[in-house]
């Protein structure tokens, strides 16, 4: 097991296989991403908060610089997901506690990719690479519970489901449930 205090260091492309790759994102994925997020807005909302009516290439720009000086420090790992070449959504480990060895999974996709299992190779690599180079301990997957395919993308992996917590996430004007979904290292294939 890789430390997690090692110092910074560059963030690699993950092979998901099948064509599929997570590559750190950084400013050079703006527009395209931007682009793409704004084209699934509408989608997009019906699940993930920060996907206002008002978010910015700007907005993008900054939570980017922040994100590469996570995965630079290992704090985090932020990726986007391509799929033949072509940006189709991001993934991620949140911010990582280090003194407890755990995460959690984000993760989204553009429509036009949607139900081709991409998410679902996309996580099952962040998730080895969370346990193999990262040395976390627990990774975890929530989700409304409303999104059945996030749901199914945690299932079809082999995690846990450890219960529901209530009215956790508001969604600009309504509280939603979330469903939360763990692996631990020593069950992880």
């Amino acid at each position: 097991m890789e430390s997690l205090v090692a110092g910074a260091r560059e963030t690699v492309t993950i092979s998901a296989g099948n064509g599929i790759e997570l590559r750190p994102m950084s400013i050079g994925h703006a527009e395209e991403l931007y682009a793409l997020i704004d084209r699934n807005r509408t989608r997009l909302r019906q699940w993930l908060p920060w996907v206002t009516n008002c978010f910015s290439i700007e907005d993008l720009v900054d939570f980017i610089g922040g994100r590469e000086r996570d995965n630079a420090e290992r704090l985090s790992l932020t990726t986007v997901i391509f799929a033949n070449g072509q940006l189709c959504g991001s993934i991620g480990l949140h911010a990582i506690e280090k003194l407890h060895r755990r995460t959690s999974i984000g993760y989204w996709i553009a429509g036009e990719h949607e139900g081709r299992g991409i998410v679902t190779q996309a996580c099952r690599a962040i998730v080895t690479a969370g346990f193999r180079d990262y040395g976390l301990h627990r990774i975890v997957i929530q989700c409304a519970t409303g999104n059945q395919r996030s749901s199914a993308v945690a299932r079809r992996l082999g995690f846990t489901e450890e219960g529901i917590l209530k009215e956790a996430e508001w969604l600009f004007d309504h509280w939603v449930d979330l469903r939360v979904f763990s692996m631990l290292e020593q069950h992880w294939k």
